[in-house]
């Protein structure tokens, strides 16, 4: 029996475990996603691993949740608590042990047989033994470009991962903009419902003095009736987006107790400027960036391919045989080369390479859509603001104007009760579509902060986006009717 092939199998564990003892990075590539959140939202963000900071974190979530919840708040305890974004961490682990994979050798194998042989004549066993070490070669000369396809995937789930704690950050101050909408609307709710229950106490009181109709009574119940139902309806929804912005930060049981500003922020005495927001958008939005490392990695998958289409398998390795009946023993090399006849690869090629035409349509696709989505809300923003300001400079003090000359028309005897109330409820109803316009303000900007992919500062009178230096804002026209064209 020779064992040389042994001292070969052990030379290849060898060589193996130069590259078998790459251990897997725990924190897998988190500091690069949270460097980039905080360059664009200015929040931390962190990944619950069972670490003695996980309960520090905890704590810091709660100590704000027992102060005033402010908007900024409100995020930084999402990107802390929210559990569905602990999860889609988890893709960082998972993405970082494909490329620790494919740095590695696939494992030598080695072959025993024994072969029995019965000598009826001399009366004994004799045996044959056969052993080989083989190694795939082929797995070695690809692994470098193996490699970089992992690579550019583990940068595509950084970005990925990324993007989705800014889709996170988005929808709290969504939900956060609804929840002071509903509550300031629900105020406003409360005085029309004052108001007409006063009208239909007073309506009642005429009718039994006999100096009103029962027609004109059950139109001011019916007036205070329906303010009631608005009332209600308002309560609902006020418990229905609670719950959700609640599910966003990830709290139960007495966390849930926060209070909050009960109005919506005043509009701010300048706009954001809009120079340059495309191109904003395009440097450093995060899907766009995540698409880009998805052509890079298809086109390094379509390189690895082409490169070996001819080679499926190519191992080397030794053999040595005792032969008992020659008394011999038989030691050398051998080659196993898989040949190209029918499967050239031709198949995954095609596929490979529709996989990168669609991968590079689909970059293109979200380019434009990324432009276009900038556009609308930066439109969409200058015209909501145009309709708050138009609110605030002539609907609001016009009715206030009626509201007033009503009252000295009520005290000159000029105008009954239900005029002045009428104009009262007016007013009211008016408030409640300034609230809607300025709701619909404030998300609008939350929209244009998520499609340029980073938060716009406020600074003094001036806006701009983060990390980008400050511009002038540009002159905003007051009437709503008027048209942004650019």
């Amino acid at each position: 029996m020779n064992y040389k092939p042994v001292g070969i199998f052990v030379t290849l564990m060898g060589i193996g475990g130069l590259t078998g003892c790459a251990s897997v990075p725990k924190e897998a590539g988190f500091p690069d996603v949270q460097k980039a959140i905080e360059q664009r939202t200015n929040q931390r963000i962190h990944w619950n691993q069972g670490t003695p900071e996980d309960a520090a974190v905890a704590e810091l979530a709660r100590s704000m949740l027992r102060r005033e919840l402010t908007i900024d708040n409100a995020v930084h305890i999402a990107l802390l608590n929210n559990r569905s974004l602990q999860a889609i961490y988890e893709e960082l682990g998972i993405a970082q042990a494909d490329v620790v994979q494919a740095g590695l050798l696939r494992n030598p194998t080695f072959f025993a047989s024994f072969r029995f042989m019965d000598r009826a004549i001399e009366g004994h066993r004799e045996v044959n033994t056969e052993f080989s070490a083989d190694q795939d070669f082929l797995d070695l000369l690809m692994l470098p470009l193996r490699k970089k396809v992992a690579v550019a995937q583990f940068e595509q789930a950084k970005q990925r991962v990324s993007n989705a704690v800014l889709d996170l950050a988005r929808e709290v101050r969504v939900a956060y903009y609804t929840l002071q909408a509903d509550e300031q609307t629900l105020e406003m709710r409360r005085t029309v419902a004052h108001a007409t229950e006063a009208a239909a106490e007073l309506a009642s009181r005429q009718f039994e003095a006999g100096t009103l109709k029962q027609l004109d009574v059950d139109n001011q119940q019916g007036f205070y009736y329906q303010a009631r139902l608005d009332m209600a309806r308002t309560d609902v929804q006020i418990i229905a987006d609670r719950e959700h912005l609640n599910r966003l930060m990830g709290i139960w049981g007495t966390d849930t107790m926060w209070k909050f500003p009960g109005r919506l922020p005043a509009l701010p005495e300048s706009e954001i400027p809009l120079e340059h927001l495309e191109s904003l958008a395009v440097a450093q939005r995060m899907d766009l960036a995540a698409a880009r490392h998805t052509v890079q990695a298809v086109t390094l998958s379509l390189s690895l391919t082409k490169k070996f289409r001819y080679f499926s398998v190519f191992e080397f390795g030794v053999d040595t045989e005792h032969d008992a009946t020659e008394r011999v023993n038989l030691t050398g090399p051998h080659l196993l080369i898989g040949l190209p006849i029918f499967d050239q690869r031709q198949a995954a090629i095609a596929r490979l390479e529709a996989q990168l035409r669609q991968s590079q349509q689909q970059l293109s696709a979200l380019a434009i859509d990324i432009r276009s989505e900038v556009r609308e809300m930066r439109d969409r923003l200058l015209a909501v603001r145009n309709i708050v300001k138009y609110y605030q400079d002539v609907i609001l003090p016009l009715r206030q104007r009626i509201v007033d000359e009503s009252q000295l028309y009520y005290n000159g005897m000029l105008i009954g009760v239900y005029e002045l109330l009428l104009a009262k409820q007016n007013q009211i109803n008016a408030g409640r579509e300034y609230i809607d316009a300025l709701r619909n303000y404030w998300v609008t900007r939350s929209d244009l902060e998520h499609a340029v992919g980073g938060r716009l500062i406020v600074t003094g009178e001036t806006t701009r986006p983060s990390s980008q230096p400050m511009e002038q804002p540009a002159t905003q026209p007051s009437e709503p009717s008027q048209h942004i064209h650019h």
